[in-house]
């Protein structure tokens, strides 16, 4: 099912939609964040908003309301007014929430796409006494000792689940998954050795690999990145393998008109040419995309059959 359809010229009939989008912004604009300050999603939303500050012509602002993985913030945004003036950073839990959850707090049909902002990659990353040297010797060792071998998970739908579920899959190989409460406890137990294998966000797992407490064996993207670009990629050993799951995108009210749609996705590919921009985010070790809102709609789709498939292969479903 394709979801993320932009819906115009329907909030505001006739020429109030005209003067609408002539005027916009009247106010200032909140850019509404599922997680919480210094991360990833929020550092993505600050930058973007001191941008978009000087290029709106009026204060853009950050408001934070983490839950329910994005859940809260989604249905903020997907039950707005439709004027504009509330932006959703969009994340990978607008396609896999609906597989994992029946009820969810807000529609994805209620919110449309501006633009494919910044991708981030995980690494897959083990313990150094582990002998795998590459992703091909890891595979090879798994397959020796099938289902002995353990991975460090954050639950179900996490970025590092979704991560080596699809690795198994497409490696034909068995890992035991263990789910933690937090990120910081499994990269803890990677470097002790509790776990062979976790694959944390590249840009945090960069000093430990450095420093040998933890072995890059791949990144998770299509593409090397430009933040570390002698670790290869995953789908170097796996054609076709793609999981890069730090998806953050730009999304408003899906009744938004399309005028004001369109200036939005304007200012924001504007703002991902400056320096300024660039290097801001290029020090957070994402990888900038800027893409218009059809593409980023049809990334999204494809992003959720990917998942589904997936979902659909290793028994899980919405709960």
């Amino acid at each position: 099912m394709r979801i993320f359809l932009i819906s115009c010229f329907v909030a505001f009939p006739g020429a109030q939609v005209c003067a609408a989008a002539d005027t916009f912004p009247t106010k200032p604009v909140r850019i509404v964040v599922g997680f919480t300050p210094g991360t990833t999603t929020d550092i993505t939303a600050r930058a973007l908003a001191q941008a978009l500050t000087v290029r709106l012509g009026q204060q853009v602002v950050v408001e934070n309301r983490e839950g329910a993985n994005s859940g809260i913030a989604n249905s903020i945004v997907a039950h707005a007014n439709p004027d504009g003036h509330t932006l959703l950073i969009g994340t990978l839990s607008l396609v896999v929430s609906p597989l994992l959850y029946k009820e969810l707090p807000f529609d994805p049909q209620d919110l449309a796409p501006v633009s494919l902002v910044v991708l981030t990659q995980n690494v897959i990353c083990v313990n150094p006494k582990v002998e795998a040297q590459s992703i091909k010797e890891l595979i090879a060792l798994a397959k020796a000792k099938p289902g002995s071998m353990r991975y460090g998970s954050s639950g179900r739908g996490s970025s590092a689940f979704l991560t080596l579920e699809l690795f198994k899959a497409m490696a034909g190989i068995e890992l035991q998954e263990i789910p933690y409460k937090s990120t910081s406890q499994a990269v803890t137990d990677l470097m002790s050795g509790e776990i062979p294998i976790y694959p944390p966000s590249l840009v945090s797992a960069i000093p430990l690999i450095k420093s040998g407490r933890i072995r890059a064996l791949a990144v998770t993207g299509l593409k090397r990145s430009s933040v570390a670009p002698e670790i290869p990629t995953v789908a170097e050993t796996l054609p076709g393998y793609d999981a890069a799951t730090g998806v953050y995108g730009l999304m408003v009210p899906a009744q938004t008109p399309k005028a004001i749609v369109d200036r939005l996705y304007r200012e924001t590919i504007a703002v991902l040419k400056t320096p300024e921009f660039r290097e801001k985010m290029q020090a957070q070790g994402v990888d900038l995309v800027g893409t218009t809102p059809a593409e980023y709609a049809d990334y999204l789709h494809a992003s959720g059959q990917k998942w589904k498939t997936l979902f659909s292969r290793i028994g899980v479903g919405p709960q």
